[in-house]
């Protein structure tokens, strides 16, 4: 149960959404009688005040809970350059939506384009990004609606979009192909960006013939 701390009254004083009465000794009424009907209201002024913002405050402390961000390691680029470029840090991952489901990498593919990109050879969609286009994961999370994926599948994915050096990453649902139990996830991240390229220099770029 959530509950209104002093830090809750004095961040609401501070932004003005906390009015409370306000007196010097000098100003309370020297009658004792008046003195003690002063108080009272006083009390019950304060009482009612202080309960309609704690309900305010509380309502605030829920959303704030239930909206809470799901974060992540992983690395960003924010400039072009060396290796000296890779900043690991706290990254913001959000919860599938339609067609998408997350993925908790268990190995990632290391391939030259993410130097490509790093380096600014190629131009990524964005700044700051997070490289890397080849990976083997857990399905953890699915898209509302989506069927053929399920929590606890292992997939591997290659190409775009980029962000597999990192933890977690959101996907098409649509981009990522089962792996076997049988296979390592070592050995499965690391063939699937060499296997498309080697098919392309191979049979698209010079058809070999035997």
């Amino acid at each position: 149960m959530a509950a209104l701390t002093l830090h809750h009254l004095s961040c609401l004083q501070a932004s003005r959404h906390l009015s409370l009465p306000h007196r010097t000794l000098s100003s309370f009424p020297r009658n004792p009688v008046k003195n003690l009907i002063f108080r009272q209201n006083l009390a019950e002024s304060s009482s009612f005040r202080l309960s309609t913002v704690a309900v305010k405050a509380l309502s605030t402390v829920a959303v704030e809970d239930s909206s809470e961000k799901k974060m992540v390691k992983g690395i960003r680029v924010y400039e072009h350059g060396g290796p000296e470029v890779l900043k690991w840090e706290d990254i913001e991952v959000g919860e599938p939506k339609d067609g998408e489901i997350r993925v908790k990498n268990k190995a990632i593919g290391l391939n030259f384009i993410d130097v490509y990109y790093r380096k600014g050879v190629y131009k990524p969609a964005s700044m700051p990004f997070t490289p890397g286009m080849e990976a083997v994961g857990e399905v953890v999370a699915v898209g509302s609606g989506l069927t053929g994926r399920k929590v606890g599948d292992l997939v591997a994915y290659a190409g775009s979009p980029m962000g597999a050096y990192a933890e977690e990453q959101i996907l098409p649902a649509d981009k990522v192909v089962p792996v076997p139990s049988s296979m390592d996830p070592i050995v499965a991240a690391s063939i699937m960006l060499k296997g498309m390229t080697a098919q392309f220099l191979l049979r698209r770029c010079f058809k070999v013939s035997h």
